[in-house]
């Protein structure tokens, strides 16, 4: 063996070689990689295993083995008897120095040595990997087939590698730390909510592979925002940190807990039907109603509402088995708190949003168009898209019969995002086609407003419709957006943030349902709203003189703010005369036409 030449070759292969170290994101895919690098520098090194662990362990053993000499580390064990302390591995970890011996003449190689001299093994290096004061510490063993070979070639450059390595170590082991305080909440200990989704995502994955079923527990802190607000955070955490506590340890070992978020809380149930679920539920609520803190001699108590889900029946994703618990959890809020409720009490909701899911995946949930007229005139000016779900049969579904549903398990932005797409790709064909310029209503839900990216998924849909027009609609939109106050009440600085976009692009702002039972002047007040559309149930009394004389003063306040005013529900001659007289701008209504479907072809 030529040995400068040897040397050159493992140098250049070990410096080759660091930048796998580097790849490496945990503390053994480093480690293992410095071996396969070491047994590929020189076909002279037959062998290459790796330990990681504790240092003073009681057995020693390979956790990696490559090379032609696999076998020999095969069941190799390394205790603390005399012997073994004084060999090359425990040396090596203790004084954290390489150490080099020849095999065949080492003692402390016992009644291993006639298995290595079998294999061909001659000389030994061990590298440790870490230092001293670390308790979770690498160590690297290589072998060559040829007596004194690391003397020959220097050890120098198999140091050096081993020093890359620790570095490389430190670096995995830093980075599964800072993975690991970033899936951590840090204030009860529990998996945060990123962490905990890809549990979800997991365990989901793994019950639909066996046909095993699971179940979710979604919980929350009743009333927990005046306890914050009478007592601070700090006695808040507190609270938080016992009920996560009593959680752990109500629940069984191959349970799942995280923090979801603020005083929700969420449980994973591998392996867990409905009826088992709502045992522990039920074992866990009381638990936490028998729990409390002292401040300043006065007892604190807290307690919690939990809803379930269970993996097949009430949900065929994670997030509509979310949905479905949070439905759940809704419902035992709205009947008392402190109660444990199942999916399967509203099973006729979960029902219908399980429609609803299956049309929107199969592009069957579509508009129905309802025409708006000019009273004056007669002639349409408008129209309404009403979303319609077309179920498995072919049968159109009307929104009033799943909406309340979508509502409850906050599915609304995608009904709203999908049907607002189609119209407007609906008035887009329309104008290019050197049809009528008119008015498309659609409704915006609150919850669309949540979502931030169906929202730039619509700009980038309105831009592009505008484009297929082929005409210069200038700064005013063939869109009108549909609000309604139910869907809005709350702070008006938060949504005339959320409707900005919308209104900057072109698109107009009608407010639907007004008279409905709130008060909506404020809307008028502090929106640019270009459409008032008044409330049906107004619509339907036309005939007592003072349902006519509130809409009489609904429509002066619409003409003082420069306002065209809807009437909905006009179902006959006489009312829309009425309404003509009154002075309201547009209607409609069944007298004018039904909603007709578009089904895509």
């Amino acid at each position: 063996m030529e040995s400068l030449q040897e040397q050159l070759l493992i140098n250049k292969a070990l410096l080759t070689a660091t930048s796998s170290l580097a790849q490496g994101s945990t503390p053994e895919e480093v480690l293992k990689a410095a071996c396969n690098a070491l047994v590929s520098s020189s076909h002279h090194i037959c062998l290459a295993w790796m330990y990681l662990g504790n240092p003073d362990r009681e057995n020693i053993s390979p956790c990696y083995t490559v090379g032609r000499a696999s076998e020999y580390a095969e069941n190799l064990l390394i205790d603390l008897s005399p012997a073994a302390m004084q060999g090359p591995a425990r040396r090596s970890l203790a004084t954290n120095k390489p150490v080099l011996v020849n095999v065949p003449s080492d003692p402390t190689y016992g009644i291993w040595r006639k298995r290595a001299v079998q294999y061909g093994l001659q000389e030994a290096l061990t590298l440790p990997i870490g230092t001293t004061d670390e308790t979770y510490r690498g160590l690297i063993v290589i072998f060559a087939d040829l007596p004194a070979y690391f003397e020959q070639v220097g050890i120098e450059a198999f140091a050096a590698f081993s020093q890359l390595a620790a570095v490389a170590l430190q670096q995995a082991n830093l980075k599964l730390m800072l993975e690991k305080m970033a899936s951590i909440d840090h204030t009860t200990g529990l998996l945060n909510r990123r962490a905990f989704t890809e549990i979800i995502h997991r365990e989901y994955a793994q019950s639909k592979r066996s046909g095993h079923p699971f179940s979710m527990l979604l919980m929350d802190l009743d009333r927990f925002k005046l306890i914050n607000d009478n007592y601070g955070h700090e006695t808040g955490d507190k609270i938080l940190c016992g009920i996560s506590e009593i959680s752990r340890s109500t629940l069984r070992s191959c349970d799942w807990m995280g923090r979801w978020g603020g005083e929700e809380f969420l449980a994973i149930l591998p392996n867990t039907d409905e009826a088992t679920a709502q045992a522990i539920a039920e074992r866990l609520r009381e638990k936490i109603d028998q729990f409390s803190i002292t401040l300043n001699g006065q007892s604190i108590k807290a307690t919690m509402s939990i809803g379930i889900s269970s993996y097949p029946q009430d949900g065929e994703t994670p997030d509509f088995l979310i949905r479905a618990a949070d439905a759940a959890l809704y419902e035992a809020k709205k009947t008392g708190r402190n109660r444990v409720v199942a999916a399967k009490e509203k099973h006729e909701v979960y029902s219908i949003a399980s429609k609803i899911n299956n049309a929107i995946v199969n592009n069957r949930m579509v508009p129905a168009y309802q025409v708006i007229v000019d009273l004056k005139t007669r002639k349409t000016v408008a129209e309404e898209a009403l979303a319609r779900l077309i179920d498995e049969n072919g049968k159109p579904i009307e929104a009033m019969r799943f909406i309340s549903a979508a509502t409850e398990l906050q599915l609304t932005h995608i009904i709203d995002s999908e049907i607002i797409k189609q119209t407007m790709n609906r008035c887009a064909s329309n104008i290019s086609a050197g049809g009528e310029h008119i008015a498309h209503f659609v409704n915006l839900s609150g919850d669309l407003l949540l979502h931030q990216e169906l929202i730039h998924d619509l700009f980038t849909e309105a831009k592009a419709a505008c484009l297929t027009c082929g005409i210069d609609l200038g700064p005013v939109k063939p869109l009108v957006l549909e609000i309604t106050e139910r869907q809005l009440l709350g702070d008006m600085n938060a949504v005339k943030a959320k409707l900005a976009p919308f209104l900057d692009f072109g698109m107009r702002l009608a407010v639907d349902d007004f008279g409905s039972g709130y008060s909506s002047f404020q809307y008028l007040a502090e929106l640019p709203v270009s459409f008032l559309k008044i409330e049906g149930s107004l619509i339907k009394q036309i005939s007592d003189k003072r349902i006519r004389k509130i809409i009489g003063r609904i429509n002066d306040i619409a003409k003082d703010l420069d306002l065209i005013t809807v009437a909905e529900f006009v179902e006959d001659a006489d009312t829309a005369d009425i309404l003509r007289d009154i002075g309201i701008d547009w209607a409609q209504g069944y007298f004018f036409g039904r909603p007709v479907l578009d089904i895509p072809h």
